[in-house]
């Protein structure tokens, strides 16, 4: 009897995944978006506002620092390398739920994925290298970099998208907060105005990256995907899944850099709520270069494997 129920449980995980893969692969491959059942998960309810409110009213055009907390889902992912007791900062990420980071796969090239107690989510950080009294430090139980990610044995980013999974409930507080993934099946109209956050390189150096002391911040408008395809932009290095954003014509900043990736591109639409429209994702070496604007993972297309990747955690773990 035992057996049966076993097997019955295996039946159905297999159908479960089998429903969830053929949800994700109509989603990812129609030029179109296509709408998708929200499956009933726990995403929390209180996303998208912080406490301290970002400053956002004024027309920024170059990257400037940040007020202090006021991006509180953004989290500096590190990794302590090998024979080091001290940890480093490789990528950015944001928090969308409890036990979850979002950022994107190619954080991982350098640090084995399945090494994830070399790992750890820092949060509540403003200033990148000094400790504060905010910040809260939670270690890494588990990485799912996308299935199909292939870079560096690829030449493009595609699927550039992970979840990380922290190891103890991240709860909030006045630091700490969850950003909402997209609810509504919209793209970004080009032009609107989105928000890139990160420690990332403020120099736009070719060889040696510095990162940035405190959280930068730079307002990007969305830039029509069909500009963004041709050929003195980025071609057809620029897939449905990707988002591109920043200024054309142009080899002044702001742009996501070095140490930015897997961070967030957010996005306000007609509620006061900040989404995750985009993971920084790639963009020129030296960061600024003309008609080379930054590029994102758009998170909306991947959202059936986000829930996939979760109910495929609940079943492994």
């Amino acid at each position: 009897m035992a057996r049966r129920s076993f097997l019955l449980h295996i039946v159905l995980l297999v159908l479960l995944w089998i429903t969830l893969e053929t949800a994700y692969t109509d989603a990812f491959t129609s030029s179109s978006l296509q709408p998708h059942r929200t499956l009933p998960l726990d995403w929390p309810k209180d996303c998208g506002l912080a406490h301290f409110r970002p400053h956002t009213t004024e027309r920024i055009v170059s990257g400037s620092e940040a007020k202090p907390h006021s991006w509180p889902w953004q989290v500096s992912l590190q990794v302590r390398p090998r024979g080091s007791k001290h940890y480093v900062h490789v990528c950015g990420g944001t928090l969308i739920h409890k036990n979850w980071v979002l950022t994107a796969a190619h954080c991982f090239e350098k640090g084995k994925a399945e090494d994830a107690g070399n790992w750890r989510i820092v949060l509540g950080k403003h200033q990148l290298k000094r400790s504060e009294a905010a910040e809260r430090i939670f270690p890494v139980k588990k990485i799912y970099r996308h299935e199909h990610f292939r870079y560096p044995v690829h030449s493009e980013l595609d699927y550039d998208i992970a979840l990380v999974k922290a190891a103890t409930d991240i709860l909030p507080t006045n630091f700490i907060r969850y950003a909402c993934l997209p609810h509504k099946q919209t793209n970004l109209k080009p032009g609107h105005y989105c928000w890139v956050t990160g420690w990332g390189d403020t120099r736009g150096g070719k060889d040696n990256v510095s990162l940035a002391e405190s959280l930068n911040q730079a307002r990007l408008p969305i830039i029509d995907h069909k500009i963004c395809r041709q050929k003195k932009f980025w071609g057809d290095r620029v897939r449905e899944s990707m988002i591109c954003a920043g200024f054309r014509d142009t080899e002044g900043p702001p742009a996501a850099c070095q140490g930015d990736s897997g961070g967030p591109l957010l996005c306000q639409l007609e509620e006061d709520r900040w989404e995750v429209r985009g993971v920084v994702s790639f963009g020129p070496i030296g960061c600024t270069v003309e008609n080379k604007p930054s590029v994102f993972t758009r998170t909306l297309a991947y959202i059936p494997w986000i829930e996939a990747t979760r109910i495929r955690d609940l079943f492994l773990h």
